[in-house]
């Protein structure tokens, strides 16, 4: 997710307060994309090209909102679904993707300014009860959770820590390309998936299937990513990982498999970080589960990422989610 103000939340704002603004709130039309992709190129100094903008939200696969000054958009808030299993039932919920507001706007931090108006308008006409989504998630930096939470749009349900892993050779595992057309692939990725689900069945955890997989990693219209299929020097399975180099570094974006197998995985990334000359990998971890991969030689950042979740609007109480989910890279859309 990228964010000049501030990153992904839950909020809502009256029709009246709405109103009382400068500003124009409306859903994100198929006319407002040139618009918005400029604004992102000014915004962030780098641009969104109309492929990935499609990737993230054609076809349905997400929402946004726009905050116009007359003709002219100043912000824009939206994102992707995301499939999730919430204590083993299969619920929809929204991923909070991009989030920005033009530079001359960003000093205005008041209830009634473009950024609060843009998250405030998505989530009122988009989550919590009685809207199309009952559970949102985000990764914001740490300036744009205190900002949420002093507008009261944001309190925190759990924490992610950043975890730096040296590169290390290893003759333990093998690994294949995952084949997505391979049958045996694909049936080897189900397994795989259904026992980690069964594992996470009283936790919120995003779907980690073929079709997730495909769109997530293989089809993505930027990145390049390395999906293997991982054995042990016995061939027997291990899991899925999925990385890609970043300069010097490998990153560790995601695997599949059961959790007495995670620290294998993360010891076969680190060699794999070392076959790809990186000098070392990078990934994250829900603070809850790093236990599950200690003894990997990482060392985590001393402060952790915050996770957060929307209060400003009525939906699931913080306390059935809090410290509750399970995060890697990959379940942000930058990594």
């Amino acid at each position: 997710m990228l964010c000049a103000q501030a990153e992904s939340g839950v909020a809502m704002t009256s029709d009246a307060s709405m109103k009382q603004s400068k500003w124009l709130v409306d859903d994100a039309a198929t006319e407002h994309i040139p618009r918005i992709l400029a604004l992102f190129h000014a915004v962030f100094g780098q641009g969104m090209s109309e492929a990935q903008w499609d990737w993230k939200y054609g076809e349905g696969r997400g929402a946004g909102v726009v905050v116009r000054e007359d003709d002219e958009i100043v912000a824009y808030f939206g994102g992707m679904e995301r499939r999730i299993l919430f204590n083993g039932v299969p619920v929809t919920a929204f991923q909070s993707g991009d989030s920005m507001v033009a530079r001359e706007h960003r000093g205005t931090l008041s209830k009634r300014g473009p950024f609060f108006l843009s998250v405030a308008a998505f989530q009122d006409r988009y989550l919590g009860y009685g809207r199309p989504y009952l559970i949102s998630y985000g990764f914001p930096n740490e300036r744009a959770m205190r900002l949420a939470e002093r507008l009261g749009m944001y309190t925190q349900i759990g924490a992610l820590f950043e975890i730096y892993w040296p590169a290390d050779a290893s003759v333990n595992f093998r690994s294949v390309p995952f084949d997505f057309d391979d049958d045996k692939h694909r049936n080897t990725l189900e397994t795989l998936w259904h026992a980690m689900a069964e594992e996470f069945d009283r936790r919120a955890i995003g779907v980690r299937d073929l079709e997730y997989l495909a769109h997530r990693y293989r089809d993505h219209p930027v990145q390049s990513y390395i999906i293997h299929l991982v054995f042990d020097s016995g061939d027997r399975v291990l899991g899925i990982v999925v990385a890609r180099k970043a300069e010097h570094r490998l990153v560790l974006v995601d695997f599949v498999g059961r959790q007495e197998e995670f620290r294998n995985l993360v010891c076969y990334a680190k060699s794999l970080a070392k076959k790809e000359r990186c000098s070392e990998m990078f990934g994250w971890m829900t603070d809850i589960d790093f236990n599950l991969i200690s003894g990997t030689g990482g060392k985590p950042k001393e402060l952790p990422l915050r996770l957060p979740f929307g209060v400003y609007r009525e939906g699931l109480d913080p306390e059935e989610i809090r410290d509750r989910w399970f995060f890697m890279c990959g379940d942000s859309d930058f990594w």
